[in-house]
């Protein structure tokens, strides 16, 4: 069958594509890096924002365990650790009960810390209340020997009674809640300091911190959650001052009791560490 004319594909058409030339190649590249070049920092303040939000979010779930707590125990607030160090182990032991780590995710139904001591990797996943999106965990081998937190229980607030121990706070106990800290976002081993009068062994990971070790994941800011039942974002240089003490008097964020309690002060029996 003959084809006509007007269906037969010229010639010319049929010649191959003779390929990009050296320059094409250089311009496409160019322009590729240039993409690359703004999509990976729009990239990382959109991570960043999510965090962010997933942080505030977090604290103020984790924060509302508080309130229910105290009503439950005569108006004490959880202990900021239990006997012994914090290992997998000890914090899955009855004594650790009251500790926050374990008593205020129980209280609103999550997970305690001690309930992943059979499966401690499962603490490291966005299913456990403590864990914070935006923290840098270190490698594995670390996170397996022990809990790390990236939110800790305010330390000054817990003091030593005549014979060294440290006692339980009671809510009655604190002048201004609406400034008082109770939990913090916190630095991690291998996490950048945000200030330079921190130390690596401020970021230790610890169940327990303060100022020292508040770390600012955002820009600079971290979450604090206060005992009236309310979080903020503060910038961590308000919190220290160039010489790495707290600010005092204190104002608008209060680490001890009493706006008039030295926290820089350890004869107080407030504890000196952090």
């Amino acid at each position: 069958m003959k084809i006509r004319r007007y269906l037969r594909i010229p010639r010319r058409r049929l010649v191959r594509n003779p390929g990009f030339t050296v320059m094409e190649l250089l311009v496409t590249l160019a322009v590729v890096l240039v993409l690359a070049a703004i999509a990976v920092p729009v990239y990382r303040i959109v991570q960043q924002r999510a965090n962010k939000q997933a942080a505030m979010k977090q604290m103020k779930e984790l924060g509302g365990g508080v309130s229910v707590y105290v009503g439950q125990n005569d108006g004490s607030l959880p202990a900021e650790d239990s006997t012994g160090n914090d290992s997998w182990k000890n914090t899955a032991k009855p004594e650790a009960e009251h500790a926050w780590y374990n008593a205020l995710p129980r209280v609103i139904g999550r997970k305690g810390v001690g309930d992943y001591a059979s499966s401690p990797r499962e603490f490291y996943t966005k299913s456990n209340i403590l864990y914070v999106p935006g923290a840098e965990y270190p490698e594995s081998d670390k996170i397996m020997r022990d809990p790390l937190f990236a939110i800790a229980f305010n330390t000054k607030l817990q003091r030593r009674d005549a014979e060294g121990k440290k006692k339980r706070t009671k809510m009655s106990e604190v002048v201004n809640p609406s400034r008082t800290v109770v939990l913090l976002e916190q630095g991690l081993p291998n996490e950048t300091k945000t200030l330079e009068v921190q130390t690596k062994k401020d970021y230790d990971g610890s169940c327990k911190g303060s100022a020292k070790s508040f770390v600012g994941r955002y820009g600079g800011q971290g979450v604090l959650f206060f005992l009236d039942g309310h979080a903020e974002f503060v910038s961590v240089r308000d919190t220290l001052t160039e010489t790495g003490n707290f600010p005092f008097p204190q104002t608008n964020v209060i680490w001890t009791c009493g706006p008039d309690e030295n926290p820089n002060k350890t004869s107080t029996g407030l504890n000196p560490t952090k």
